[in-house]
């Protein structure tokens, strides 16, 4: 009984805790996981081929514009120096009841000098001569091929003889004609056509297509058929498009 009355101990009291603390402690920070490394990829074959490829391409390409500035045929220069013009007669054929066709009684013969400036040779495979008056065509002349050696020069002789018909649809070659032969001149206009090649050594490139165009001032002829014609001093600078 007297168990029973004994007085009940004092509890403990709780112990002191942080403002801070809100729950349980806090475990220290583990080290973070990255797993393992990823494997490295294996290099593909083809895609080393195509840069190899790639490489190759651009390679030859600035190889070709490098010889194409070093080897390129455009820097060569043309000048009539001289001409002779001993017949030049537009008649008109009366064909029955009217007027027929004008017919160009010509012979003209021009001095081109072509000049190879550059350090290496050109060579002429093929070329052709043209003249035409008031831009209707009235000669033709095939040419023999030729050679330029490196800072050279060679004059080509082109000669146009015959008679061609002009103004066929309508009279404005005539018209000119009458305007330029009371004036004392007349222009020509005398085009090459040629395909050029170079070479340095054993580097060739072919195939070059150019045309010249040298538009000639020419004094009307005197004196007809009798004797030959005056030489007439050009120095006419043609234009050479590529």
């Amino acid at each position: 009984m007297a168990a029973a009355y004994e007085k009940p101990q004092a509890s403990q009291p709780p112990p002191h805790l942080n403002a801070a603390y809100y729950g349980p402690s806090i475990p220290p920070p583990q080290p973070a996981y990255y797993g393992p490394p990823p494997s490295t990829p294996r290099r593909s074959c083809f895609g080393l081929l195509c840069k190899i490829i790639a490489i190759v391409i651009i390679a030859l390409g600035v190889t070709t514009l490098v010889l194409w500035l070093i080897f390129r045929p455009d820097m060569l220069k043309a000048t009539a120096d001289s001409a002779t013009l001993s017949r030049f007669d537009l008649l008109t054929v009366v064909m029955g009841l009217g007027k027929g066709d004008d017919s160009l009684h010509h012979n003209l013969t021009v001095n081109i000098r072509l000049r190879n400036p550059t350090r290496f040779g050109i060579r002429c495979d093929y070329a052709e001569a043209q003249a035409a008056y008031d831009d209707e065509r009235f000669g033709f002349a095939p040419l023999r091929p030729f050679y330029l050696n490196s800072k050279s020069d060679q004059t080509i002789t082109v000669t146009f003889n015959g008679e061609a018909a002009m103004g066929v649809n309508d009279d404005h070659v005539s018209r000119t004609y009458e305007r330029e032969s009371s004036r004392g001149f007349y222009y020509v206009k005398v085009r090459m056509y040629t395909d050029l090649s170079s070479r340095v050594r054993v580097v060739r490139r072919s195939h070059y297509k150019s045309k010249i165009t040298c538009v000639l001032r020419l004094p009307v002829p005197t004196g007809g058929n009798a004797g030959p014609a005056p030489i007439t001093n050009l120095g006419t600078k043609c234009y050479v498009n590529f």
